[in-house]
């Protein structure tokens, strides 16, 4: 399948997605098939060979046509990271086939994780080591890709006051509990839902890493640039199509438009300049956190100037415009939150 008629595809299924009446499955097999879930993959395992930056590149692209197919394609693409540093080398091989064919899907449950790494909250799953292997108890209150019966999802515990590890969670697994999916505003086809582990039983080669701390914060610059593909996708159309429509009166909101567009080539190059390092600095992550929150902010002013463009044509229900204002709601609340990253910087005294 061709770029062309992917986007076709996603195009026409973007208000199914966002209504709940999509297929997650789908969406990733087409993914898939036109190469993209391959990005920033070594061709060595099946990859395209090309660096980061191609991936949040796609994820961009495809969040431009609907944000739904966009974070499922991060949530897929993220598990497909930590299968890439993970030491579990066997582990990689086992499940990264599927992971890139979309046979299996991959379900970052690590939002908690990540607000425990910021030291904004405890990790809410504890984990007892036994001889072979490991047992998790608790609670995932959101996730996403959980699609029945397919899934793998990533969750951190706590064994004890020092240490934390990361395991592989399959849906197949005994103990293994899942919501009815959450009824959320928009995005309603991501498979959201909340997990409930009781007593469920992983050999040790289901481990992502044992040491949490270390793994998580290697893979979190990786974690955000992606993310950054969903507003830079979803801001560039709400852009373009508030720019084919300020004629007459509307001409007032050209002077913020062009203010806008220059905001998102600034961020644009910030985030290219970020994803074809080979790794991000520990000392760069505030100017990484800092990016992050402006695109979420300018995907919002994006969207609203869309709609302000468009008067009230863009308030029927049914319109693209009135899907993407549902759609960017998610934003600013997908972790790490902007007002979480901005709660980190504070507390590490870092401004602009």
């Amino acid at each position: 399948m061709d770029s062309s008629t992917l986007r076709e595809q996603l195009r026409a299924q973007a208000a199914r997605m966002n209504d709940g009446e999509g297929e997650a499955h789908t969406v990733l097999q087409w993914l898939s098939q036109a190469g993209y879930l391959q990005q920033g993959v070594p061709r060595a395992l099946g990859g395209s060979g090309t660096r980061l930056w191609e991936a949040v590149q796609a994820i961009a692209e495809v969040s431009e046509e609907c944000l739904t197919s966009g974070f499922l394609f991060w949530c897929q693409r993220v598990f497909v990271e930590y299968l890439l540093h993970t030491p579990n080398k066997a582990l990689r091989d086992q499940l990264l086939p599927d992971m890139l064919s979309a046979q299996r899907a991959g379900a970052t449950g690590l939002s908690n994780a990540m607000k425990y790494l910021g030291g904004l909250e405890p990790l809410r799953t504890r984990a007892t080591l036994e001889t072979h292997g490991v047992v998790l108890d608790g609670f995932l209150p959101w996730a996403s890709n959980l699609q029945a019966g397919r899934f793998v999802v990533a969750v951190a515990a706590q064994v004890d006051d020092q240490r934390a590890l990361v395991a592989a969670v399959p849906a197949e697994a005994e103990g293994v509990q899942r919501s009815d999916d959450l009824s959320l505003l928009g995005l309603r086809s991501s498979q959201t839902a909340t997990l409930t582990l009781k007593g469920v039983r992983l050999s040790q080669g289901w481990l992502l890493a044992e040491d949490a701390h270390t793994f998580l914060a290697s893979v979190r610059p990786c974690f955000l640039l992606l993310q950054c593909g969903l507003p830079m996708g979803l801001a560039r159309r709400a852009l373009q199509v508030a720019g084919e429509q300020m004629q007459g009166v509307r001409s007032v909101l050209q002077e913020r438009a062009e203010r806008l567009c220059h905001e998102w080539q600034t961020l644009y190059e910030q985030t290219r300049q970020f994803a074809v390092q080979e790794r991000v600095a520990s000392e760069a992550m505030p100017a990484l956190f800092q990016t992050r929150i402006r695109w979420v902010r300018l995907a919002v002013q994006a969207v609203e100037l869309e709609l302000e463009a468009a008067g009230g044509a863009g308030f029927l229900h049914g319109t693209d415009t009135a899907r993407r204002w549902r759609e960017v709601a998610f934003l600013p609340v997908l972790t790490p939150s902007a007002t979480q990253l901005a709660l980190q910087l504070q507390q590490a005294g870092w401004t602009e």
